[in-house]
C-alpha cells in the first residue's frame, strides 16, 4: 500500500507512513527479542524447538 500510495505518502503525516514506521518497528522488535534469540539458538544447537510462532 505504501508504494501505491505514491509520493504523498512519504510525508510523516499521512497514515501510510506512519503503518510503515509501526510494521518496521515490530519486526525489528521481534527480530532481538530474547525469546527469539533462544528460538535461533536452539535451532543453530540442533534442539528441538516449537517453532509454531514462526
Amino acid at each position: 500500500m505504501h508504494e501505491l500510495g505514491g509520493a504523498s505518502a512519504l510525508y510523516e503525516d499521512q497514515p501510510l507512513q506512519r503503518g510503515l514506521r509501526d510494521s518496521n518497528a515490530i519486526t525489528a522488535h521481534i527480530q532481538v527479542s530474547p525469546a527469539m534469540w533462544e528460538t535461533t539458538g536452539r535451532i543453530l544447537l540442533g534442539i528441538p524447538t516449537d517453532t509454531a510462532r514462526l
